[in-house]
């Protein structure tokens, strides 16, 4: 369960000084593996995204990393009385990886849990949480799923990607 306080808990920003901590970091993908040790921070210094790392001992069991997104009304399920313009705000989870070492003890669902209490706790409106999931990685949308999310009716995976939404004024993240 995820505290009040999680997120500052669980979490830390990535600093300059992490980038040779995260040599041994492997999620078992490639692309996120060298997202992590070559762009992120080249991401951060252009204010596209903010990377946070799990606050415990080396190696980094785990990242995430976020940035401001947009929902079209048409994907977000509200009718037009309730969202008057054509999307709505969301906050956009651009990248989850938990370490091999750490698979399957539960750091990825922290994190899930932690982002959707950020978003929550942002001092400006935010509706959503939203995300893309390779549409071939079950585990990865039956965690999503079990979490709150889902895909909006109608969307066609775009590149074999599936978004996945989850609304925060419907349900309160666990704190």
């Amino acid at each position: 369960m995820v505290s009040n306080d999680a997120f500052a808990q669980l979490l830390r920003p990535l600093t300059a000084a992490d980038r040779s901590q995260l040599e041994d970091f492997d999620c078992g993908d490639e692309v996120m593996n060298r997202f992590l040790k070559r762009w992120a921070l080249t991401e951060q210094a252009r204010r596209l995204s903010r990377t946070y790392l799990i606050r415990q001992p080396l190696p980094c069991p785990g990242f995430l990393t976020m940035s401001a997104a947009q929902v079209a009304r048409e994907w977000s399920g509200l009718p037009r009385r309730e969202l008057r313009y054509p999307v709505a705000s969301a906050m956009f989870i651009g990248r989850l990886g938990v370490d091999v070492r750490y698979q399957g003890s539960g750091l990825g669902r922290s994190l899930v849990r932690a982002a959707r209490l950020l978003a929550f706790r942002l001092p400006i409106g935010c509706r959503f949480v939203a995300l893309e999931v390779d549409e071939a990685n079950s585990r990865a949308i039956g965690l999503y799923r079990s979490e709150g999310f889902w895909v909006p009716r109608g969307y066609e995976p775009d590149r074999g990607r599936l978004l996945m939404l989850y609304d925060l004024a419907t349900t309160r993240p666990a704190d």
